[in-house]
């Protein structure tokens, strides 16, 4: 059921902090105070520039940021994390805020999408997140061959094999892939199958494994799916020139 709220408000962080009970993840009151900051923030930049269509309090609070924990209970602590196609810092900023031991990148294309991410950071004084002004299907140019990442997370790829294809090349041996989708559908499925016989890149024999985990976000009973995508059996990797 919706309420009316304030952005910011204690009512408003109460309903962050209940809805993430329900998800079974506990945030913390200067936790949900970080999540004002960065609402705040990114609904005064969307005055100018288009962050999120999403503009109604209750909403940004289920559907930006309850959303974007979802993934808390599969990210280990000390991880390092790329958000891809990060926009207004979903769910990468939330994820770092949950887990604050991560070493964060959030990835976006667009400069002015870029140029709030960096005002945010500064805004809530987090030293562990960086943004990298590119596209996924250029940053393994970028990266020296030993450097990757444990986890890669993102709301934003539509098509599942490519992120799959791109984003690969930029695990870290025994990391994950998380997609964040909707609700599970026949085409969901037939997106994992395809991902499922697709081999990876640089020539390796690797086929993901992919498990789907639904969730139903609190209050609006909307479902949804992350998708985490691994090599089980992967020691080292190596496969970028």
């Amino acid at each position: 059921m919706k309420h009316m709220v304030s952005l910011g408000s204690a009512e408003w962080k109460s309903i962050v902090v209940e809805g993430a009970r329900k998800l079974g993840i506990d945030v913390s009151g200067e936790q949900a105070e970080h999540f004002a900051v960065h609402a705040r923030n990114m609904v005064h930049w969307n005055r100018k520039v288009n962050l999120t269509a999403i503009t109604d309090p209750f909403d940004i609070a289920v559907k930006h940021y309850l959303d974007s924990i979802m993934a808390v209970p599969i990210i280990e602590s000390g991880s390092s994390l790329l958000d891809v196609g990060s926009g207004a810092g979903f769910p990468g900023i939330p994820l770092n805020i949950m887990v604050p031991s991560l070493t964060t990148t959030l990835l976006e294309a667009r400069r002015k999408r870029v140029s709030f991410l960096k005002q945010v950071i500064r805004s809530l004084k987090i030293v562990n997140v960086r943004v990298c002004h590119d596209r996924l299907e250029q940053m393994a140019d970028l990266l020296p061959p030993e450097a990757g990442f444990d986890v890669i997370v993102s709301r934003a790829f539509s098509d599942l094999k490519l992120f799959a294809v791109h984003a690969f090349p930029l695990l870290n041996a025994g990391g994950c892939l998380v997609a964040y989708k909707g609700k599970k559908s026949p085409k969901t499925e037939a997106e994992i199958a395809e991902v499922a016989k697709t081999k990876m890149p640089g020539g390796s024999e690797v086929r993901l494994n992919i498990e789907m985990r639904q969730c139903v976000l609190p209050y609006l009973e909307i479902e949804r799916t992350l998708i985490i995508m691994n090599d089980p059996g992967a020691r080292f990797r190596n496969i970028r020139h």
